[in-house]
């Protein structure tokens, strides 16, 4: 599979401001176009997204890390190859039992990975990472989410205006469900999930209940490693009768309806915090062009974030890295035009449900926004 960054850049060096922000304006896939932009706001960008073209089918991840970088750049370079390995064993289309496989392989690889490697990746023993994925198969899309990334669909509804629809299932302890569900899953420890920091989090530590990583919380023998403690601390006083994280994904499987099915927007929560899935969806849909349109998103969530803080907009481009996540997250946004009615997308839908690696290429958000920025300068 070629990897690639898809013709994108910091926006600072196209003359504008903000160092901390990329972008990649447009690009072609199976059964239309892409467009991908993320913000940087930790000392070292966590989220990571990609897009995989091949003739027949088209995949979209978007790994939001916590903890640290090490478990997203994993995903970033395991995942797809793991859907393409349960994929050849079916002939090479992507289902929902590919996707499920993918996903709990790729946290048992990780785990894996640190038991060869500790104490030297001890940091990466404290990393975890939401995941999110979009497949779309043939006239299938395929949805899976474990953590609070989310894919909201743009649909035109019978009014003519288009309209929101979110396709993923979240799994942050701040709803109440997901608190209830975790509590069922662990009738005998009260404490799964504690009000700490200003926040629900699991064992006090973390806002998500399904994630890539976060190994201290799955399994006792990686919260007694003194490394993996001094770098979180927290994990010492983890008592684990059972894992209470899960890599398994919820996962959505829908029929695509030519005219009506117009857009997905992908998305890390850093969006999601500051635009609802309706005001992205006007966004997309009202842009004159879809050229930049993931960039303008990622813009108007700093807009917002920055008036909460009351401060400018123009401001907030001055705060350096790290002291920025003060004021938001790393922020990611993919977004993928599905254009099933004109000639393009029939072909696709005509060559079938497969995803063939040798003839893809992956386009990637930069592993660090402001390395890349340092780095093209």
């Amino acid at each position: 599979m070629m990897a690639r960054w898809c013709v994108g850049w910091p926006a600072a060096a196209r003359g504008g401001r903000d160092e901390l922000t990329w972008q990649a304006e447009l690009t072609a896939h199976a059964a239309g176009e892409f467009s991908m932009a993320a913000a940087q706001a930790n000392a070292v960008m966590e989220d990571q997204a990609q897009v995989m073209a091949s003739p027949g089918a088209t995949l979209v991840g978007v790994y939001d890390g916590h903890g640290g970088p090490d478990a997203s750049r994993f995903l970033r370079s395991r995942l797809f190859p793991l859907i393409h390995e349960f994929a050849a064993e079916r002939g090479g289309a992507v289902d929902a039992d590919v996707i499920r496989k993918a996903f709990l392989a790729a946290d048992e690889e990780y785990l894996q990975l640190l038991r060869w490697s500790l104490p030297n990746m001890s940091r990466a023993a404290a990393s975890g990472s939401c995941c999110l994925l979009g497949a779309i198969s043939g006239d299938t899309l395929y949805v899976a989410n474990a953590g609070d990334s989310r894919a909201v669909l743009g649909r035109r509804a019978a009014a003519g205006q288009t309209v929101a629809e979110r396709l993923s299932t979240e799994h942050n302890v701040a709803s109440e469900e997901v608190r209830r569900e975790l509590a069922a899953l662990h009738p005998d420890d009260g404490e799964v999930v504690v009000h700490a920091r200003g926040a629900w989090r699991v064992k006090g530590i973390i806002q998500v209940a399904r994630a890539i990583g976060d190994v201290y919380l799955k399994t006792p023998e990686f919260k007694r490693d003194p490394a993996v403690q001094q770098l979180c601390s927290a994990a010492a006083a983890v008592e684990l009768a059972r894992p209470v994280v899960t890599a398994e994904p919820s996962i959505h499987a829908r029929k695509l309806k030519a005219g009506v099915d117009l857009f997905v927007v992908f998305a890390s929560d850093g969006l999601w915090e500051h635009l609802s899935d309706e005001a992205a969806v006007q966004l997309v849909s009202k842009s004159s062009t879809r050229r930049g349109v993931a960039a303008r998103l990622v813009q108007a969530a700093l807009g917002e974030a920055a008036r909460k803080r009351e401060v400018r907009r123009g401001d907030l481009r001055r705060i350096e890295r790290g002291v920025r996540r003060h004021f938001h997250d790393d922020i990611t946004a993919v977004v993928v035009f599905l254009d099933l009615d004109d000639d393009g997308g029939r072909r696709a839908r005509r060559r079938g449900r497969v995803v063939d690696s040798s003839s893809s290429s992956c386009s990637n958000t930069p592993l660090d926004v402001y390395s890349l920025y340092y780095s093209t300068a």
